[in-house]
């Protein structure tokens, strides 16, 4: 069974081919037949009414929409085709049941048509001439003479090879004009459409050829008695199924084209033959009548004086437009012209030999180098004397292609005035008209470029302590250079610390060995600037990636060890970058760029960062909680949530700890972790955990009576656990609120424990040690929370007096470790606690994976939003009120 399943598809598509060609088969047959038994015209009627299929389809296509142009188009279109094949099905009866029955005269089997063909009209002619096309006057004309021309040219042959010589009804003549002039409308308009081309171009001689085939049927039926007129209508029925699958094609498979609009003259249908067909058809059966003896009568010389007059007016428009895009392109090649020759950059085209062949006329006008003087030269007689032999040899590496053309070469030029110029030379390759013997070189003139920076080393915008240009010459200098690609700043750190240290006298030495370094570094057309005392800025024509490296260069480089005045000096260098486009000024470039700066400063020495807008917002809420903080803390608009610890087995609350929030009125709720992180920054830390402090214990005074083993944990940071008025502070508020000592935890995180730094901002591990030893022995407990993040030893946590042992989640909720992978890691910590002699919490439980690998490793104590999130006092108390034993 499996093995055949795959092999059912292929036969159904090799099938469909078989079942199509059959059918086709099937149904020529049935024509065939048809036209033997039946009367042509009935079979025209019925063969007509066909058309209905292909509606049917393009409605059901239009509905569910799964049409590639517009639904209203497909919706008119099928619309037109569906009136078409009732006015056949309703003709072919009419015929078949009362052929003899008139109306107002007219056979009623050619009046059903004849009025369809009107309706028809109505349909198909918004849905070509939709969307409007937007044309000039010319074009306009001449899709108007090609509507002339084309109805006076159908309206000759069908006047000729029917009304001419014969019978004329009023029926035919009707239908022939309208639908004549329908047809034509319908046919320009889609060869000339502008917008949405590709479909129109389909759709509107498709819908043209409805029309006519249903003006066929009109005739056919209309002359009841002339067997060529009943298999024209057949012809007539035939060409409409081909037309409304055209119109299917054209309006539910084809996508229109979007593209923009040509210039005026130049689309792609000016020249198309749209008139030839017709004219030819005119002109054959003008032959035809004159060889079989006829002539045209007065209505057929009036119908080809038109169509004569509306070609012959088409093509003078058509010359017209032809004209005037001509006049446009030479607009275009003289303005592009007057482009090159107006640039300020040199273009000179060397032989294989470096002999001028062609310089542009900005020789002259800049460097006042006329031909005379330079063609026919080496170019390298231009070139000053010490340099003559590099850039020959330059030029020859560039036009033997050993090398690429990449960078520019600083040459001195002499110009026609005898004065040497500074230039710029960049190779673009060899000269399209002769590849591989010639190389066309650019001179651009930077003598300004050169000048500027000159003046800014002896001007203001220098300097004066490093020589490099200051802030405001790195803004005067971004103005005269505005294709900068990026702004580099560069801070350097621990030069205050040498000062202080080792001399001011020393720290300036560094300093202007910092700054040579910065411009041994930066290339020549960059600019490097010093605009603070520690800020360096480089405006750098790099892109992205180049920039990248190029702050990475100097990091590096400025962080390397300073041998001045007989002494090694070290500095950290942290990076910033920004880009430099045209959309913001040099400030702001700036200080977007110190954003990032400030961004990474926190971070290890030697990082480089990009700015980004989310950078700003986070910089924002940190300057905001910054600005605001101070304020709520002197208000006293700190908060405290709650959470529980639990026993596991009985969800019974044995502890909670305490973490500060803040709901910021326009920030929202600020966690306790951002919010501890500012305090300290600001020194508000010890203010924070006092306020936490008395109120947390005012609470558990009073929740003690609902659990009287209830304890309360609240975190302190090292510096200020080995405060001298710590311990005394916490004295005082067990006394005020009559806890025991044994009801307060002091927690301290364990990056806490193991961030032992040399900036003197971190007390040693032993001074922490102590401070907890005198708070144990005073009947306080300790805690260490979120253990196994980070890297304290064994031996460490060995000498720690710590009573509670809080293992993150981390340790046993790994995502790429197995369950029974975590099991064995928490029962390691577990079975460490417990031989420290510490009682452990599960820390972080989220998901009941994380409680079951608890529970198993013996684990009796746990935390986290699976047992119950930080909550409100209010919170907590109902809690302990469900509890309550």
């Amino acid at each position: 069974m499996s093995g055949g399943s795959p092999l059912r598809p292929v036969r159904e598509l090799s099938a469909r081919p078989v079942v199509l060609a059959v059918g086709a088969l099937l149904a020529t047959a049935s024509l065939i037949a048809a036209l033997i038994v039946l009367e042509p015209r009935v079979v025209a009627g019925f063969l007509t009414a066909c058309s209905a299929v292909t509606a049917a389809v393009m409605v059901r296509a239009a509905v569910q929409r799964r049409t590639a142009g517009p639904r209203l188009r497909v919706f008119a279109l099928a619309t037109g085709i569906g009136l078409t094949a009732a006015a056949g099905a309703a003709s072919g009866a009419a015929m078949l049941v009362a052929p003899g029955a008139l109306v107002g005269g007219v056979p009623l089997q050619a009046e059903i048509p004849l009025v369809t063909l009107f309706l028809v009209a109505i349909t198909f002619l918004p849905a070509i001439l939709r969307p409007q096309q937007h044309r000039d006057s010319l074009v306009r004309l001449r899709v108007g003479l090609d509507v002339l021309g084309v109805t006076a040219c159908l309206l000759f042959v069908a006047w000729m090879l029917l009304l001419g010589t014969g019978e004329r009804r009023g029926a035919s003549i009707t239908a022939l004009i309208c639908g004549a002039t329908a047809a034509a409308a319908v046919a320009v308009n889609g060869v000339h459409s502008l917008r949405q081309r590709a479909a129109l171009q389909w759709c509107g001689p498709a819908a043209a050829l409805v029309l006519i085939g249903l003006t066929a049927l009109v005739i056919g039926m209309d002359y009841t008695k002339d067997m060529d007129a009943g298999i024209a209508a057949v012809a007539g029925a035939a060409a409409i199924n081909v037309a409304a699958g055209l119109l299917w094609f054209g309006s539910v498979r084809l996508s229109p084209d979007e593209s923009p609009m040509p210039p005026p003259g130049s689309e792609s249908s000016a020249g198309f033959p749209l008139l030839a067909l017709p004219v030819l058809g005119s002109a054959l059966v003008t032959v035809h009548h004159l060889l079989n003896g006829g002539g045209p009568d007065a209505t057929a010389i009036a119908l080809g004086s038109v169509a004569i007059t509306a070609v012959a007016a088409r093509e003078w428009v058509s010359s017209v437009a032809l004209r005037r895009q001509a006049g446009h392109l030479t607009d275009q090649g003289n303005r592009l012209r007057s482009l090159m020759f107006g640039s300020g950059d040199v273009a000179m085209v060397l032989d294989s030999n470096l002999a001028v062949r062609w310089q542009s006329a900005a020789a002259a006008r800049q460097f006042g180098l006329s031909d005379q003087e330079v063609l026919g030269r080496a170019v390298t007689a231009l070139v000053h004397p010490d340099q003559a032999e590099a850039v020959h040899a330059h030029l020859l590496e560039r036009l033997s292609g050993d090398s690429d053309g990449d960078g520019a070469l600083a040459v001195r030029l002499r110009d026609g005035f005898g004065r040497w110029r500074e230039t710029e030379w960049t190779t673009s390759g060899a000269d399209p008209a002769e590849p591989g013997h010639t190389l066309v070189v650019h001179v651009r003139d930077v003598t300004n470029m050169r000048d500027l920076e000159q003046a800014l080393r002896e001007s203001t915008h220098r300097d004066r302590q490093t020589g490099l240009a200051n802030r405001e010459g790195l803004v005067r200098a971004a103005e005269l250079t505005p294709d900068a690609g990026a702004m580099i700043v560069v801070e350097l750190g621990g030069l205050t610390a040498i000062g202080d240290v080792r001399g001011r006298d020393l720290a300036e030495s560094v300093l202007v060995e910092a700054a040579r370094r910065l411009r041994t570094q930066v290339p020549g057309s960059d600019i490097p600037a010093r605009i603070g005392e520690t800020r360096f800025a480089v405006l750098t024509h790099s892109g992205a990636v180049r920039a990248h490296l190029l702050a990475g260069q100097l990091v590096n480089t400025l962080s390397a060890p300073y041998l001045t005045a007989g002494t090694v000096s070290h500095l950290s260098a942290w990076g910033g970058l920004a880009d430099g486009s045209a959309d913001h000024d040099t400030d702001e470039v700036i200080r977007r760029a110190a954003l990032a700066l400030r961004s990474v400063r926190s971070g290890p020495p030697g990082a480089v960062e990009w700015y980004e807008t989310e950078m700003e917002t986070r910089l924002l809420r940190r300057s905001t909680l910054e600005q605001d903080l101070p304020g709520a803390v002197t208000r006293g608009e700190i908060d405290v949530r709650y959470q529980p610890v639990l026993e596991l087995d009985g969800r019974r609350p044995v502890g909670v700890e305490a973490l500060p929030v803040w709901r910021h009125p326009r920030l929202g709720l600020v966690p306790a972790d951002e919010l501890q992180a500012v305090a300290e920054d600001l020194g508000l830390r010890s203010q924070v955990e006092q306020a936490v402090l008395q109120r947390s214990c005012r609470l558990l005074a009073r929740w003690r009576h609902l659990h009287d083993t209830l304890w309360l944990a609240v975190n302190v940071r090292p510096r200020q656990l080995v405060d001298p008025a710590f311990q005394a502070t916490l004295e005082t508020t067990l006394e005020d609120h009559e806890l025991p000592h044994a009801a307060l935890v002091i927690e301290i995180a364990e990056q806490h424990l193991s961030d032992v730094r040399e900036d003197g901002r971190q007390p040693p591990v032993e001074e922490i040690a102590a401070q907890l030893g005198r708070l144990r022995a005073a009947g306080v407990r300790t805690a260490v929370d979120n253990f196994g993040t980070g890297p304290t030893s064994l031996s460490r946590l060995r000498i720690l007096p710590i009573d509670l042992l809080k293992i993150d989640r981390a340790v046993f909720a790994d995502p790429v470790e197995t369950f029974r992978q975590a099991g064995a890691v928490m029962d390691v910590a577990v079975t460490l606690g417990r031989r420290l002699g510490m009682e452990v919490i599960a820390h972080g439980l989220e998901e009941t994976l994380d409680l079951d690998t608890a529970r198993s490793a013996g684990c009796r104590l746990g935390q986290g939003d699976l047992l119950g999130p930080a909550m409100p006092a209010e919170h907590l108390e109902a809690l302990l009120e469900q509890t309550r034993v």
